[in-house]
């Protein structure tokens, strides 16, 4: 993989150190899996690829903008092109008292000649135990016709969904934008979901939260483009409190 580029600002040693400290988030750090009626192949970037660690050494970002060919290794057939991909990871500190651990993805790509079922996985990350944890998921997806015959994005997880994600060793939290969403003919469309669908809003989960990771699962019309942008949040119980004690305000007020 010599033709991609990875914005590194912290040496990759110093990135290793780091995460070997906490062994909080997993590698590989963001992997994307496509396949098709040409083949299938994928591509993975892990720690030492480049990460970007902030000083608190628990934030990771993968970020490069050369577009990058997933080949079959079996037919050297072009499955699917990535134009962008960006994976933010924070396991934070679980030995203070102000966890906030989240995981986000922004992607861009292109389908090869067929349609392309895609998808894009962050890393694992693991947060200790938070007790009364609370959590918050977010994403939005563009499709865009580029051959002019039209663009089809299909959800692929649970339910015919697009972003998916899980908690706890799998614990589904939701699934986000039920597919399809089509454009027209040299056209896009475009399409979001939040849970809780009110801003700022977190939602309790029953058992301490250990562990927390999220994909973008779909299938993309050939010669097509789609892309997308999430994050995936969770808070201790002191902060989720605040938080959906204002959203009730919030809504009083409104009725009235």
């Amino acid at each position: 993989m010599t033709h991609k580029t990875v914005l590194s600002v912290a040496a990759a040693a110093v990135a290793a150190s780091a995460f070997a400290t906490s062994a909080q988030v997993t590698d590989p750090l963001v992997t994307v899996s496509v396949s098709s009626a040409l083949g299938s192949g994928s591509v993975s970037f892990n720690i030492a690829d480049g990460a970007i660690v902030q000083p608190n050494g628990a934030i990771a970002f993968i970020l490069f903008n050369t577009p990058l060919d997933i080949v079959d290794p079996n037919n050297n057939n072009v499955i699917a092109t990535i134009t962008q991909l960006i994976s933010i990871n924070n396991a934070d500190d679980t030995t203070t008292t102000t966890s906030d651990p989240s995981s986000a993805i922004s992607f861009a790509m292109f389908a090869g000649g067929a349609d392309t079922d895609v998808t894009i996985t962050a890393s694992h990350i693991f947060t200790g135990s938070i007790v009364n944890a609370a959590l918050r998921a977010t994403a939005g997806i563009t499709v865009t016709d580029n051959d002019g015959d039209g663009a089809t994005l299909i959800g692929t997880g649970p339910g015919g969904t697009m972003h998916n994600t899980v908690y706890n060793g799998g614990t589904t939290f939701t699934d986000l934008i039920t597919g399809p969403l089509i454009a027209g003919n040299t056209g896009s469309n475009s399409s979001s979901q939040d849970l809780p669908a009110a801003p700022g809003v977190f939602m309790p989960i029953a058992n301490p939260l250990t562990d927390m990771q999220a994909q973008y699962n779909f299938n993309l019309s050939a010669n097509d483009s789609a892309s997308g942008t999430s994050g995936y949040f969770a808070i201790p119980a002191p902060a989720s409190v605040v938080l959906l004690g204002f959203a009730g305000m919030t809504i009083t007020r409104r009725r009235r």
